[in-house]
């Protein structure tokens, strides 16, 4: 039986936002026709030797990794980004390439010893890469309210991953959250503890407040359908993966009429990334790459 923690209040710390762009203002409808095409995409850009984002398994530079991104705007017309496994000086790189129509906010990863929290650098501590590693959101034409969602995380030992939100304030308004759930272990004292349960019924939740919304990322947790999958009861039982009649519908989820709670494989165990939407589906893409152990998905809705 997996194992569930107690709520508690300091369970719960809240982690900070940085570096967020200023609120765009209200926008018109966008014209019929108008889609959005959304790319989650966990890059590994840590220069920290623990991450094995350099060696042994080499995911090449940054330059390599902007490749990637730049290639899913130029061919697959991509607006929007959910970007896990990021460095803040790398972000600002990114964002000086892609010009002054694109907004961003991005949080940091914190690491947590009973409570006490600290930032998670992007490189070794005798390095010069001092900047902070995190996740970020990307957004064409407007970014607006970015937002952290507070979710059970470690606490005793382990990695903070944040939940955050934005608004894609050309695209109607449509809500976007950028998703990094705890993987099996994530607390080190308590290794038997899971988060993602928790993560996923907050997250529900929040969806729900928003008639237009999208949300992804690297979930850590294959999907609830998948052959074998031990952590299955880690999903909620409904009102999330589209059934047919209820829930939002994954990219991965072609036959909306027949819809299966599985999907390609991401990572080397099987499917980890996601992207699920309340607005019609049109295409779903998966982009292998050699710069991650992840693979790219991107979701193309139709928003008006």
């Amino acid at each position: 039986m997996i194992l569930r923690r107690l709520r508690t209040a300091f369970a719960a710390a809240l982690l900070t936002l940085a570096c967020l762009v200023p609120a765009s203002p209200a926008v018109a409808a966008a014209p019929a026709g108008t889609n959005l095409q959304l790319m989650t995409w966990n890059m590994c850009g840590s220069q920290r030797d623990t991450y094995h984002c350099r060696s042994p398994r080499n995911y090449g530079t940054f330059a390599d990794k902007m490749g990637v991104i730049k290639a899913g705007i130029r061919d697959n017309y991509v607006q929007a980004l959910l970007l896990q496994e990021i460095c803040e000086n790398d972000l600002a790189a990114l964002m000086a390439d892609l010009g002054s129509g694109w907004g961003r906010a991005f949080s940091p990863y914190r690491f947590s010893i009973e409570g006490s929290l600290s930032d998670v650098k992007c490189g070794n501590d005798n390095s010069t890469r001092h900047d902070r590693y995190g996740t970020a959101i990307v957004i064409k034409a407007g970014l607006s309210d970015p937002q952290i969602v507070t979710t059970d995380q470690p606490w005793w030992r382990g990695l903070q991953r944040p939940v955050q939100c934005a608004t894609a304030t050309y695209f109607n308004n449509i809500r976007l959250c950028n998703l990094h759930l705890t993987p099996a272990g994530g607390d080190e004292v308590h290794p038997l503890w899971e988060f993602a349960d928790d993560q996923l019924d907050t997250v529900k939740e929040v969806a729900g407040g928003y008639a237009d919304v999208a949300f992804g990322g690297d979930f850590n947790l294959e999907p609830p359908d998948a052959a074998g999958n031990t952590r299955a009861g880690l999903w909620p039982d409904t009102g999330l993966y589209w059934n047919g009649a209820t829930g939002y519908r994954e990219c991965d989820q072609r036959d909306a009429t027949n819809p299966v709670r599985d999907g390609r494989a991401t990572v080397s165990q099987g499917k980890y990334d996601y992207v699920f939407s309340s607005r019609p589906w049109r295409w779903c893409a998966l982009e292998a790459t050699a710069y991650s152990d992840h693979a790219a998905l991107i979701y193309s809705m139709q928003i008006a």
